[in-house]
Order: C-alpha cells, then sequence, then structure tokens
C-alpha cells in the first residue's frame, strides 16, 4: 500500500504594512529558535508578488547569516537590515 502525495498548499501572505507600487509585509519571528525564522520566511514570500517586500523580524543569531544567505541564494534583495536591540534584528527582503 502505498502514500499518496499531496501538494503543500500555497500559506497566505502575512498581513501587509504598507502599501503602493509594492507591498510590505511584516513577519515576525521573536521568540523562534532556528531554523524557523528562516523556515517561516520562505513559506511567507511563497504567496508575495515581484517587487514586494517581507521584513522579518527575528531573534534568534544563527538567522544573521541564514536568512541574507538564503535571500542572496534566490536572487531576493536585502533591502534592510539592522540590530533593534541586543538580540533582536529585522531584515526586509524585496522578492526578485
Amino acid at each position: 500500500m502505498g502514500f499518496l502525495k499531496l501538494p503543500k498548499p500555497i500559506p497566505p501572505a502575512p498581513a501587509p504594512i504598507e502599501t503602493g507600487p509594492g507591498v510590505k509585509y511584516l513577519l515576525d519571528t521573536l521568540g523562534q529558535v532556528c531554523p524557523f525564522p528562516l523556515v517561516e520566511a520562505k513559506r511567507a514570500i511563497t504567496p508575495l508578488k515581484s517587487g514586494d517586500e517581507l521584513q522579518i523580524d527575528f531573534d534568534c543569531t544563527q538567522a544573521t547569516d541564514s536568512i541574507p544567505a538564503w535571500a542572496a541564494d534566490n536572487g531576493h534583495e536585502v533591502t534592510d537590515f539592522r540590530q533593534l536591540d541586543e538580540a533582536s534584528w529585522t531584515i526586509t527582503v524585496k522578492k526578485a
């Protein structure tokens, strides 16, 4: 007996925080341990249109390397990357 592989549904986009030519969405992953900020970012950017931005707020140190690397590997542009306090950051990724 085999298993039927069902396609994964595309997750809905996070709520927009800014509108204009491109829409900006917020993904709050504060409190999530790695690799979940990156996993959630990959899911959240899927339904976005090219040129839309995803702001990811996180407090996982490993994500300071993994999220920018993932963005670069996938042709997305990092438009903002800041440390907010001693242990949290925000990064904005523009979808390719």
